[in-house]
């Protein structure tokens, strides 16, 4: 029998990743990071590049990044493919909610995506 995992954020709460960006993380396995990412309206989870790729989708609100023809913004149901070595920060005019994924070995402090 399989054992089903899950993560109750009303229970689990938000942490705070940054001024107006906090994350719960989903899971932090190796080579299963996911992590649900709040950004505050005008915020910015910091500039920064992986090392393996880096996928967003976007759950509510609208997700901008500077780097993607000069701040795109994407609604609901957006989804990005960042390659490895892509450097990027997520921003929202906003405010938003987004569901990132990569296979990142997380370290003892469940380092975000």
């Amino acid at each position: 029998m399989f054992q089903i995992e899950y993560v109750n954020g009303a229970i689990q709460g938000w942490e705070t990743v940054a001024d107006g960006v906090e994350k719960i993380v989903l899971r932090a396995k190796p080579g299963e990071n996911r992590v649900l990412l709040r950004i505050a309206a005008g915020k910015a989870y910091p500039k920064h590049a992986h090392s393996v790729p880096d996928e967003v989708f976007v759950v509510e609100g609208i997700y901008a990044d500077p780097s993607v023809e000069q701040g795109k913004e994407f609604g609901p149901g957006s989804y990005l493919y960042y390659p490895a070595g892509t450097e990027h920060n997520a921003t929202s005019p906003t405010g938003c909610t987004i569901l990132v994924w990569n296979s990142n070995v997380p370290n003892q402090t469940k380092q975000t995506g």
